[in-house]
């Protein structure tokens, strides 16, 4: 019977120390998840779609979107949807209460943009404009966004504008510039344009534009720095429109920032790295980092041998035809996307250019053959040649006079 008593007492004691485990580990997640989610995310969410003038089919399906997706990942969401122009004061008030110094503020809007004289404008949908100087008081500039950002000295900005429409209003304005302008953009602040600037984006065939159907796939990625998940972006949208379109992106940001959860869970905070999960058993692993390190020297090499074929064909003194086929040869050898770089990207780019340019020349030297040649005077037939008189015979008269002489 004592032992009976003796081996319950034991039991009982040992369920408390593994329900005490059991707790601690609970609050410690708790404390970890707490701790990730602790970051103050804000977003300002617009599409304008119904304009009186031009209106578009697809920025409020992109606002709602865009919207319940950052909602899905911890942002707090101020959306609007066809913002007039009332609105704008009091969405920039409501947007300046909730940011505070060190959150992760995100900006999103898709409609019609504009610039003028470098600035650009993102116009109310209630907007009538006749000149340019009715725009700054019919829209939010996008320096009123960036200023209320830097007084809220925010961490880290995001600004994603997929507002490369064509401008409506272009007719009467005197500049007709397209598409929006380059930003000077401030470290700790990415600006990712739906189209390289002073170009036109597409509105989009299916529920998205095209710029934002391709973004809201990206962020869902676990673990993907936003570097790499706009890189994504940029190859994705080009590849749809065969080159038409082509995302740009403004800044720099410090440390790392994912939009997705990491696979426990947690919300990886800018400054941070992806948790790698413990390994098994005792002893220190580094199998994982010795198998990182090498993919990153591997990308290196291919990323060297990529820089060498671009300066060979760079430096290939061949006719048009042939650097056009060069660069093909280039372009199609080197698709990857290099996870820890974007020099690939760069390249490619250059490569386009460089390759247009040799295709402007073919296009040339192609005309310069279908344009007869001069014929010399000695090879023409007499009866093609002109009649003397007129200035012809008055050479004459002063060469006979000379000879006379």
């Amino acid at each position: 019977m004592r032992s009976v008593r003796y081996f319950l007492r034991y039991f009982f004691v040992l369920m408390l120390l593994i329900a005490g485990a059991t707790h601690a580990q609970r609050n410690q997640t708790v404390e970890r998840t707490s701790a990730a989610a602790s970051e103050k995310r804000v977003a300002l969410v617009i599409g304008n779609s119904a304009y009186k003038s031009s209106p578009l089919k697809n920025p409020t399906n992109d606002a709602r979107d865009m919207a319940a997706k950052l909602r899905g990942l911890g942002f707090d969401v101020i959306e609007r949807s066809n913002l007039t122009t009332r609105q704008i004061g009091s969405t920039m008030r409501e947007l300046r209460s909730k940011l505070t110094p060190g959150a992760v503020a995100l900006i999103f809007y898709a409609g019609h943009g504009l610039q003028i004289k470098g600035d650009n404008f993102l116009p109310a949908v209630d907007a009538e404009i006749e000149t340019e100087d009715d725009v700054p008081n019919q829209s939010l500039a996008l320096k009123q966004i960036m200023q209320v950002l830097d007084d809220a000295k925010t961490r880290l900005n995001l600004v994603f504008l997929d507002a490369c429409r064509n401008n409506p209003y272009a007719r009467s304005f005197r500049s007709g510039e397209n598409g929006l302008s380059k930003v000077d953009a401030p470290t700790g602040t990415l600006i990712s344009f739906a189209t390289r600037p002073g170009s036109v984006a597409s509105d989009g065939e299916g529920r998205n534009g095209l710029y934002t159907e391709h973004l809201l796939k990206a962020m869902d990625v676990q673990g993907l720095q936003i570097e790499l998940a706009l890189k994504r972006v940029v190859s994705a949208v080009k590849g749809a429109s065969s080159g038409r379109q082509e995302p740009w992106m403004e800044g720099s940001i410090e440390g790392d920032f994912f939009f997705a959860p990491t696979g426990n869970g947690n919300l990886t905070q800018v400054g941070a790295s992806v948790p790698v999960p413990p390994p098994q058993g005792g002893g220190l692993v580094l199998d994982d980092l010795r198998q990182q390190q090498d993919a990153r020297n591997n990308w290196g090499r291919w990323q060297a041998g990529m820089k060498s074929d671009f300066d060979k064909v760079n430096a290939l003194n061949a006719e048009p035809e042939l650097k056009v086929t060069a660069w093909d040869r280039f372009l199609a050898s080197y698709k990857d996307n290099n996870p820890f770089s974007d020099e690939d990207e760069r390249l490619r780019v250059d490569a386009r250019s460089r390759k247009q340019t040799a295709e402007n020349e073919l296009q040339r030297k192609l005309a310069r053959a279908n344009t007869p040649a001069p014929v010399p005077l000695s090879a023409l037939p007499a009866a093609s040649l002109p009649a003397t008189g007129g200035l012809n015979s008055a050479i004459e008269a002063e060469l006979r006079r000379l000879t006379v002489k």
